[in-house]
């Protein structure tokens, strides 16, 4: 009876008698923690590198490949291509200076000749029912000219009483309607004149012709 009676109440009875000791269990057991992490703070890094692990890099990112197309020239066949000299693709430099620029020639306008045969019209006399007129034919080169004199006047103007040429053989007169045509019995001599004159009918004022040519030259 005594037996049962010690495992009813001796082991309460112990745990009741190490209770005090609890506190200083936990406080042996916080100093011998704190002595172990100061010795691992304390010790060389050879030694702590056994303990630490060494923190992992983040992953890099993916490289991106650029998608180059082929140039027609890569697809080209090459027996199909010209072939490349060095001269085709040398270049030289190029100076200019402007004491050896040659300027550009300017375009010429070219001015037409003067004629070589001229005519002057002028009035001699006027009268009441006619007048007397002249053209006064110039060669201006150094050869003779022949000469064809062309008169058309207005309604005023008649018919043509006569017509004859100063000191000179007679030109050849036709007429075509109210345009009258004379042409030399010969030629004009290097810078000489001949004068032509005439005398037509005509009604009411006026003595100037509508159309008066020498050799298809405006007369002055």
């Amino acid at each position: 009876m005594a037996r049962s009676g010690f495992r009813e109440g001796g082991f309460r009875d112990g745990v009741r008698d190490l209770l005090p000791w609890a506190p200083t269990v936990v406080g042996v057991s916080v100093l011998l923690s704190m002595l172990v992490l100061t010795l691992i703070r304390l010790s060389p890094a050879e030694h702590r590198d056994d303990l630490t692990l060494d923190p992992v890099p983040p992953p890099s990112p993916p490289l991106k490949t650029a998608i180059v197309a082929p140039s027609p020239a890569a697809t080209t066949p090459s027996s199909a291509r010209p072939p490349v000299t060095r001269s085709a693709y040398s270049r030289r430099p190029v100076t200019w200076s402007p004491s050896t620029a040659t300027p550009s020639p300017r375009p010429t306008t070219t001015r037409p000749a003067p004629p070589a045969v001229t005519g002057r019209y002028g009035v001699v006399g006027t009268y009441d029912a006619e007048f007397i007129g002249e053209v006064t034919i110039s060669n201006v080169t150094g050869e003779p000219r022949d000469w064809t004199v062309t008169l058309r006047f207005p309604a005023n103007v008649g018919d043509l009483r006569t017509s004859w040429v100063e000191s000179a053989p007679q030109a050849t007169l036709s007429r075509s309607g109210d345009t009258f045509v004379w042409r030399s019995g010969v030629p004009v001599e290097p810078r000489s004149s001949v004068v032509l004159r005439f005398q037509f009918a005509r009604t009411g004022t006026g003595d100037r012709p509508a159309t008066c040519t020498v050799n298809a030259t405006r007369c002055t």
